[in-house]
């Protein structure tokens, strides 16, 4: 009798040389980071006067404050601490989902986990090996870091302490993707539940440290690898709260494995006969993406109204000269502190909003790679009609989400939806760039568009990161589409138009190239 854990090592041999260069290249990059923001603050803070002068600007930053947290030491650790605390728990944990989804809920969708299940592979197998090489590699990530903080002549406890704090954010969502596949039968809609998920707590601890409401940080993993606090007081037992929350996810997702059936969800899809009317390959594009999207939008419009509450009330309490500089120094005199935090708030989480257009815009590979496609390719209807069926959502979903995260923002914050609502707008051109490049890549590399075009937002997100502390700039940085869109503050002038048309035309251009090779290239049902 096959037992439920048979055959996990066999898998975890096969994930690794799946992944054979997607890992290597995330713990490369990973943990080489740390060392040069350490080396990079040390060339541009040479004295302790200048980091605490730096940490004293930061801490009067609404926005800094939401996006990274409070700076418990002023030192080269401390700072190098703050400034990758909860941006790498976010590039981290967004890999490991990818992860965690790919080696468990798409095989499972693509066919092959029935296929192996024919052999010996016990029930528990392909859950437990994904979770294996996840968390392995972030435990070898975080313990890479530490060899470039100590050439740095930075202390080798705390920065082995920042080592697993930086790779504690992974762990915590590897085990969030776990429990997500096991609810839905699509793959889409499980990254859709994990990343919504991650954007809320994401938003929860921001909110905790903007309002100095500490209890809330406590509630999150991002919240966790700050308070850590490595290079300060260096709490080790609160990477006990990430291994406690690790576990208890890691068993949930096991017991609800076995309550339910291979491909199938916890929640089943609903069977027929469908109820109303399928306008055509448009109509059933539209039932395949409205859960993710009314999943999506519930998640950001939460986001929203956190977002909005914090901002409420930042103007009376922050009315400072420090303050006042600062906004003055962003968007001109009269600019108030809150349109600074909203401006930097936006840019973070449209970057969200990206991932979750790349969740739509891949969902066209997905059925092909499920054989869907070819089936319903085989009638009367063409591969660039069906194909747009399933971009219509991928460009129009995010337009609706960040009008719902700005709507949801400004109603709370004063009432003015469509100020807000058109502040949060500004940032598609950008998001559609990233649609763009998934669709070309659909087109050019369809085995291989799924993983790339992830690796890409990953990248650009590390581009803005390392471009704070100088570390890229010219063309590299000119690579990030984020970066393009101007500082658009609640109450500034009339915006500055050209960017935005630039990377839209471009986004037009990368889909239409794809969808030009899709005519030409062979379906490519298997993954």
């Amino acid at each position: 009798m096959t037992g439920a854990w048979t055959g996990t090592w066999t898998l975890v041999r096969l994930i690794l040389r799946r992944d054979r260069v997607l890992l290597p290249v995330w713990i490369a990059i990973s943990a080489v980071v740390p060392a040069s923001i350490a080396s990079a603050t040390t060339r541009l803070y040479p004295g302790q006067a200048a980091r605490e002068a730096f940490a004293a600007v930061s801490m009067s930053n609404p926005a800094q404050l939401a996006t990274r947290g409070i700076v418990y030491d002023a030192s080269v650790g401390g700072l190098t601490a703050w400034t990758l605390g909860a941006s790498g728990a976010l590039i981290g944990g967004l890999i490991s989902i990818l992860l965690v989804i790919r080696h468990t809920r798409a095989e499972e969708e693509a066919g092959r986990r029935e296929l192996l299940s024919s052999g010996a592979i016990g029930r528990h197998a392909p859950l437990a090996a994904a979770l294996v090489v996840v968390l392995a590699a972030g435990l070898l990530l975080g313990l890479l870091a530490m060899p470039g903080l100590t050439g740095n002549g930075l202390p080798v406890g705390s920065s082995l302490l920042f080592g697993l704090s930086y790779a504690a954010g992974g762990w915590a969502f590897a085990a969030v993707a776990a429990v997500a596949a096991q609810v839905s039968a699509s793959s889409g809609t499980a990254r859709g539940i994990a990343l919504a998920i991650g954007g809320v707590l994401f938003a929860v601890r921001s909110v905790a440290d903007m309002t100095g409401t500490g209890w809330l940080a406590w509630l999150s993993p991002f919240g966790w690898v700050r308070l850590t606090e490595p290079y300060a007081r260096d709490r080790w037992w609160v990477l006990g709260l990430v291994a406690a929350f690790v576990v208890a996810l890691s068993a949930v997702a096991f017991a609800l494995s076995a309550r339910r059936d291979v491909a199938g969800g916890l929640v089943p899809a609903r069977q027929g006969p469908a109820e109303g009317a399928l306008t055509g390959v448009l109509g059933l594009a539209g039932r395949l993406h409205r859960g993710a999207l009314v999943g999506f939008a519930a998640g950001f419009a939460a986001m929203g109204a956190l977002v909005g509450g914090a901002a409420r009330g930042l103007d009376a309490q922050l009315d400072t000269p420090q303050f006042r500089e600062l906004a003055m120094t962003m968007g001109g005199a009269g600019v108030r502190v809150s349109e600074v935090f909203f401006t930097f708030v936006m840019y973070v989480l449209s970057q969200l909003v990206a991932g979750a257009a790349l969740v739509s815009a891949l969902r066209v590979r997905g059925e092909e790679a499920a054989g869907r496609a070819e089936l319903l390719l085989s009638g009367p209807v063409g591969r660039v009609r069906w194909a747009l069926s399933h971009l219509a959502f991928a460009f129009a979903g995010p337009a609706l989400l960040l009008a719902v995260l700005g709507a949801a923002a400004g109603l709370v914050y004063d009432g003015d939806v469509l100020r807000v609502a058109g502040a949060a707008l500004a940032y598609l051109p950008a998001v559609w760039f990233v649609t763009g490049v998934a669709v070309l890549l659909f087109g050019v590399l369809p085995r291989l568009a799924m993983a790339v075009s992830w690796v890409v937002l990953g990248a650009f997100l590390v581009i803005d990161l390392l471009a704070e502390f100088r570390l890229v700039e010219g063309g590299v940085l000119d690579l990030s589409p984020f970066i393009h869109v101007p500082a658009l503050l609640l109450d500034a002038g009339p915006a500055q138009t050209g960017p935005l048309v630039v990377l839209t035309l471009l986004a037009a251009a990368m889909a239409a190239a794809g969808l030009v090779l899709l005519r030409r290239r062979d379906l490519m049902p298997s993954a």
